[in-house]
């Protein structure tokens, strides 16, 4: 009797049974788990990020452990066992080519870390929060709620763009169209009172107010960068500064030359 034949023998409705549930119950406590670091999370912000560094190599090396024994009960013998690997790995190589570029991309990205999960970052067309490292993908979620799946293959061979690497706090910029004449130090001091008095600035980082005019012929750009506290609130902050310094060059006469010239470029 070959390996295979010793194999098949040893299998009984039992054992396949028990690898169903012991894979199911896994699967039930790990989405528990979840549940309850996102109630931790919500209880104490502050350990948002260790949670999200330490879940994911967590959850992969449960799965294994629970793919591990199940594969032992199934075929407890050495040949058996090993025949199982090499059937499994004769299969995943002809048939499932792209899944293992994925699982094999994201151990990468768990390992190397350019991103991780409560960063915001810029992944080809998807931009938002990383809301999960799997080995087969990458979901980030967009500030209007979509949620984007990007394959661990192509999240490896494409440039990341990350906005806070770890921490909550990123740079948000918003940029304001104004005439040529307009008085130059006079805007920055408005672009300066525009961030310090954004609800969501971080205060104890830089703030940057520039002025560009090396593109536009009709306008110059005026730009304020500064930190929001928690990248969650980057749309929310970036609106707030445009409004704020919109309200004030305009209420000081300053935004009607930029306004009827700015649909119309050199």
């Amino acid at each position: 009797m070959d390996k295979e034949s010793k194999l098949l023998a040893q299998l009984t409705a039992g054992k396949i049974l028990f690898a169903i549930v012991l894979v199911t119950i896994t699967w039930i406590v790990l989405r528990w788990m979840r549940g309850f670091l996102k109630r931790l999370e919500g209880h104490n912000p502050r350990l948002r990020f260790l949670i999200r560094q330490i879940e994911p190599p967590f959850r992969i090396m449960v799965w294994f452990a629970a793919l591990l024994f199940a594969a032992d009960i199934i075929a407890p013998s050495r040949d058996a066992f090993v025949a199982a690997i090499g059937s499994a790995a004769l299969a995943i190589g002809l048939g499932l080519q792209d899944l293992i570029k994925n699982l094999i991309g994201g151990m990468v990205i768990i390992a190397d870390r350019p991103y991780q999960t409560g960063d915001r970052v810029k992944l080809g067309d998807a931009y938002g929060e990383v809301v999960q490292i799997g080995l087969r993908s990458t979901k980030i979620l967009s500030s209007d709620g979509v949620l984007a799946t990007v394959p661990s293959s192509e999240a490896l061979t494409r440039v990341t763009f990350n906005a806070n690497a770890g921490v909550a706090e990123c740079m948000v910029k918003s940029d304001v169209a104004l005439p040529r004449a307009v008085d130059a130090d006079e805007a920055i001091r408005i672009g300066r009172e525009v961030a310090v008095s954004c609800p969501y600035a971080h205060l104890g980082r830089g703030i940057e107010v520039e002025l560009d005019d090396t593109r536009l012929s009709y306008f110059v750009k005026l730009s304020i960068s500064a930190h929001v506290y928690d990248h969650r609130y980057e749309s929310a902050m970036q609106t707030d500064m445009l409004r704020r310094a919109k309200r004030e060059f305009a209420a000081r006469g300053l935004l009607k030359g930029a306004e009827s010239r700015a649909e119309k470029p050199g």
